[in-house]
């Protein structure tokens, strides 16, 4: 039979493992405001206070306009500009952080941040597609999908998360996304080498 005292290690070890889990804790706010400075720790705090807090008990609609609103809020920065390469996925830390990033910075803070908020991962997917702009330019963009329905059938049982639009709309009511050239999730399905680098980076808290 086990004392209490045998076990406490365990139990220690269990305690600051489910504290680690936290998707935003004291410590990562502590750790952004030593890097990037107060506003930085303000930031991650109104994610703890503002969605993940207040958006517990909401509908799954009103958890998914809320942080699509709150996220595109955050500056847009390219990965040249930010972290000097072509291509780079940053964590949710190290977007809030900066305050800046690209379309798949917000593509990656919007599922994690939902997925803490308790979505289920199987109706969220991350979309390369190609947006025609204001200019009529074809860019490679990323979004967030989000199913309604288990296998969607049409568009319109798919809702875009998008930085370029305010709206959360219906694939079908977004002429501007002209062609979807695949879609992933490393929860849900095989892990490309990009996912399971940003899966190692959000289990340590890059920041």
């Amino acid at each position: 039979m086990y004392s209490i005292k045998s076990l406490f290690p365990f139990l220690v070890l269990l305690f600051t493992f489910e504290l680690q889990a936290e998707l935003i804790d004291a410590q990562i706010e502590v750790r952004a405001e030593a890097k990037y400075g107060a506003f930085a720790k303000n930031r991650f705090k109104a994610i703890d206070e503002k969605l993940l807090n207040s958006l517990e008990d909401a509908d799954e609609i009103k958890k998914l306009n809320t942080v699509n609103t709150w996220v595109n809020f955050i500056k847009y920065g390219s990965d040249e500009k930010i972290y000097g390469v072509s291509d780079y996925w940053a964590t949710l830390y190290e977007f809030v952080g900066k305050n800046a990033g690209d379309c798949e910075d917000y593509t990656i803070a919007k599922y994690y941040i939902l997925k803490e908020l308790g979505v289920d991962p199987q109706k969220m997917k991350f979309a390369y597609v190609v947006y025609k702009n204001k200019q009529g330019k074809n860019i490679s963009h990323m979004v967030l999908a989000y199913f309604t329905t288990p296998q969607p059938k049409s568009k319109d049982e798919i809702l875009i998360l998008d930085n370029n639009n305010r709206l959360i709309l219906p694939a079908s009511k977004r002429p501007d996304l002209i062609k979807l050239i695949k879609m992933i999730n490393g929860d849900t399905g095989p892990k490309s080498k990009k996912w399971k680098k940003l899966e190692e980076n959000m289990q340590r808290k890059k920041l």
